[in-house]
């Protein structure tokens, strides 16, 4: 996590609800001064509390802050609730690391490795986010072993 001098309150907002997704509308005043663009990194904090997340677009420019479990819980906040935000344009890279066993069951299957690599960024990111979820081995094992199986169906050929 990034080491910041947390601002005090920039903007106040009630965690709302599309769907199943908890969310606050953030500012456009906020996220003009964030460098505005479709998808804008940020961190800052939430009640004091220090987040990381991505503003997401949508109509007439406007962007918003979705507020996920982990955040709700360490701030003992939910639907309904008013919160505090402050937000800093975030530069730093967001990579997310490749497990070493997922590395090792593509090595061993080009198929699946051809397929990986065929698949729009986004979609990798989601998939190496959710095996870096999995706590247990063989949970990450099984999980692995599913994925390997879907991409060998996938792939294209040149």
């Amino acid at each position: 996590m990034l080491q910041m001098k947390i601002k005090p309150c920039e903007f106040s907002a009630v965690i709302g609800k599309i769907g199943i997704n908890p969310y606050v509308s953030v500012p456009e005043r906020v996220t003009t001064r964030l460098k505005k663009r479709s998808y804008i990194p940020v961190s800052g904090s939430l009640n004091g509390i220090p987040i990381r997340s991505t503003l997401v677009p949508v109509k007439g420019g406007q962007h918003r802050l979705y507020v996920n479990g982990e955040m709700r819980k360490k701030a003992k906040v939910d639907v309904g609730d008013e919160i505090c935000l402050s937000l800093i344009f975030d530069e730093e890279k967001r990579e997310i690391k490749m497990p070493e066993e997922f590395t090792l069951a593509l090595q061993k299957n080009e198929k699946a490795k051809t397929a990986f690599e065929q698949l729009p960024p986004s979609r990798q990111k989601e998939i190496l986010a959710y095996l870096n979820f999995l706590k247990k081995p063989e949970s990450l094992k099984r999980n692995i072993d599913k994925v390997i199986t879907i991409l060998t169906r996938k792939v294209k050929k040149k």
